[in-house]
């Protein structure tokens, strides 16, 4: 991967084109020293959720309440006999 330089002047010409494309928004053009502090923290840890499969989810549940059915209608059935 390469690593883009930033500089105060990538900043002020981000600037420059939220200018130029009407856009309301401004960014505060810091010095080069407190882009490199910014550059050389590290970075904070990421956990990666446990998967989940949502549809296996999702089926189970239209499972479950299909047998809660099934159960109720051959329960009234039998009492109907």
């Amino acid at each position: 991967m390469t690593e883009i330089k930033i500089t105060p002047e990538t900043y002020e010409d981000m600037n420059k084109e939220f200018e130029e494309e009407d856009i309301p928004f401004r960014i505060v053009i810091p010095t080069q020293e407190e882009i490199d502090k910014w550059q050389s923290q590290p970075a904070p840890p990421y956990q990666t959720p446990p998967a989940v499969d949502m549809v296996a989810e999702m089926w189970e549940d239209y499972n479950a309440k299909k047998k809660l059915e099934d159960n109720a209608k051959k329960k009234l059935e039998d009492n109907q006999k």
